[in-house]
């Protein structure tokens, strides 16, 4: 057999496990950039990811049908209305730390949690 054309067989096994090599380091690349996404989104003291990444479930940002349903018992119809209207738009919005309110009240909401909230001092006379 020819010795050039040898040495080109000899060299398409090495250049293809080259390009899986360089398949492979781009991969990880994006991998772990995806992964500091997701520990940048959870981490409070980092700023750079402010809306959930896509790798993100939605149950760890959502604020959950019960906790909704505790937001909104004891207020009007027309003020349940209000704060479940308040509630998808901040989830479609994807935020994760929203203030919803109705006259007299009012809730902090984080990561689908109630972290705070109050009363408004109604006025008598």
């Amino acid at each position: 057999m020819d010795p050039g054309i040898l040495q080109i067989l000899e060299l398409l096994p090495a250049a293809g496990a080259a390009l899986a090599a360089l398949w492979q380091h781009s991969g990880k690349k994006q991998a772990e950039s995806k992964a500091d996404d997701l520990v940048s989104f959870f981490d409070p003291a980092d700023e750079k990811v402010t809306s959930p990444p896509v790798t993100v479930p939605g149950r760890s940002w959502k604020m959950s049908d019960e906790t909704r349903r505790w937001v909104i018992c004891g207020h009007t119809p027309g003020d349940q209305a209000s704060l479940v209207q308040q509630i998808t738009d901040a989830e479609a919005e994807k935020k994760t730390n929203y203030v919803i309110s109705v006259p007299g009240a009012y809730y902090e909401i984080e990561y689908g949690l109630i972290r705070g909230g109050g009363m408004y001092a109604k006025k008598v006379g």
